[in-house]
């Protein structure tokens, strides 16, 4: 869109934006289909436009936006390993398109390099979970929101590492981020309703709930608590889950709590990054 022809079409599409009906939404999508050139012209008429112009020009900016997150997300899904750090962050950008991911980054290498300076080369596993679990549960106070467990920013990684809240999944994510930087071999246990991480490697099996502090669980411990009818399924529930597993149940979370919540624009445009990630 850099031609005086392709200028003028630009400039006529912006002078409709106040046309009513099926013509506004032939208008719009032309809008959208022309992408990132049509974003100068479009936040000029947010600045300076009438109020319904203004308006729908936010509107065509905010879709825009996200048919260029619905690629990356497309991107991101045919990656295999896919990364649970790229994709906790660009689900972020989801809801905080001006985030500084690098910001947040930088904040979970130096938590990383604290814990570095703190576990002991020869510690054992349980007493490496509990050095993990002093810092981030009794030093930085991170904890479950008990209180507003469904708020969005429960699920999003930024707001869970600015408000050291979150869901079992969130605070899971933060502390298998950790591991991944010094290399512990945690990973992530999607229980029905809740979620865990376990230490696993040849010699030990230990479950840890963020959601509750870090506490350590074993094996019986966790089939004791199911129903009579659930705990022959004690193996299938303890299976760990891989990256694109616990990002797909990040999504799903949060489109029920807009579908719930009556957001129900967000919740289809998560559907259509659900959709990208689950079924590659």
């Amino acid at each position: 869109m850099n031609s005086p022809e392709n200028d003028r079409t630009l400039d006529a599409l912006i002078r409709l934006l106040g046309e009513e009906g099926a013509h506004f939404e032939i208008i719009r999508r032309r809008l959208v289909e022309i992408g990132s050139p049509a974003l100068p012209a479009l936040e000029r008429c947010v600045r300076e436009g009438a109020s319904l112009i203004s308006e729908r020009a936010g509107q065509i900016i905010e879709s825009i936006r996200l048919e260029a997150l619905d690629e990356e997300w497309q991107r991101y899904a045919e990656k295999e390993p896919c990364s649970l750090e790229e994709g906790v962050f660009l689900l972020a950008r989801f809801a905080y398109p001006e985030m500084n991911s690098e910001i947040y980054r930088t904040k979970i290498d130096r938590m990383a390099e604290v814990l570095r300076r703190r576990i002991q080369p020869d510690s054992s596993p349980p007493a490496v979970i509990r050095t993990l679990n002093r810092y981030l549960f009794e030093e930085l106070l991170f904890s479950g929101n008990r209180e507003n467990y469904y708020l969005p920013e429960n699920s999003y990684i930024n707001t869970v590492l600015d408000t050291k809240k979150g869901i079992p999944i969130s605070l899971s994510v933060v502390m298998l981020l950790l591991a991944e930087r010094l290399n512990l071999p945690l990973h992530g246990i999607g229980m029905p309703g809740h979620f865990l991480v376990s230490w696993s490697d040849e010699r030990d099996e230990i479950y840890i709930d963020p959601f509750h502090e870090g506490r350590m669980l074993t094996r019986g411990e966790i089939e004791s608590q199911l129903p009579g009818d659930e705990k022959g399924l004690i193996a299938q529930y303890l299976r760990k889950v891989s990256t694109r597993q616990i990002i797909t149940r990040m999504i799903r979370n949060l489109i029920h709590i807009y579908t719930e919540g009556g957001e129900t624009e967000k919740g289809s445009w998560l559907e259509r990054f659900h959709k990208r990630v689950h079924s590659t």
